[in-house]
């Protein structure tokens, strides 16, 4: 009799755990990984008076439609998990011959609002080369995540000038790379 109690009270605490731990460990299986390009973002940015110091480059929001992305890669209904920058770029476009030798480094940020209440910095760059149309981001590997909103997220750049920006205004984009957790479902 003693035997029946303790098997059934075996199988009442094995059988939830047995069940949980392999639930957790079907769901981490059926997870991946998945690389979004984000749309290049063109921008013109008009120098203010301000020939030094810290300046507001760009700032709108980016779309990254979190249920478009899951259904093109095939899951009806998921989490998105982690998410972090892989890639971040800004270009020159025009005037043709501008190069960034004006700006003395530059950082990214971003934000579930307009207001930037809380903004999360995602990279920065140094320009050592003024001769470059591009620079790019070091990113610091931050979880975007609870920034990213189920449309689109808010970003902006700031720059530090090191002098006169060499026209009247600056044609250029960000191109962008997302890395996100995908776990599917059932």
């Amino acid at each position: 009799m003693k035997t029946r109690i303790i098997i059934l009270l075996l199988l009442v605490v094995l059988v939830p755990i047995l069940y949980f731990t392999s639930c957790s460990r079907l769901k981490n299986l059926a997870a991946f990984d998945v690389s979004y390009t984000l749309p290049r973002t063109t921008f013109t940015y008009t120098p203010t008076s301000y020939k030094d110091g810290e300046q507001l480059l760009f700032s709108d929001h980016i779309e990254a439609n979190l249920d478009s992305i899951l259904n093109a890669n095939g899951v009806s209904s998921g989490i998105v998990g982690n998410t972090t920058f892989t890639r971040c770029s800004i270009t020159i476009i025009e005037p043709s011959d501008m190069t960034f030798g004006w700006l003395q480094s530059a950082r990214g940020e971003i934000s579930q609002n307009a207001d930037f209440s809380p903004a999360q910095e995602v990279g920065y760059v140094t320009n050592n080369d003024p001769d470059a149309k591009t620079v790019v981001l070091t990113l610091n590997n931050t979880n975007i995540r609870p920034y990213l909103g189920n449309k689109y997220f808010y970003f902006r750049i700031f720059g530090v000038l090191n002098g006169p920006v060499p026209g009247n205004w600056a044609k250029m984009y960000i191109d962008g790379q997302l890395l996100m957790h995908i776990e599917p479902l059932n």
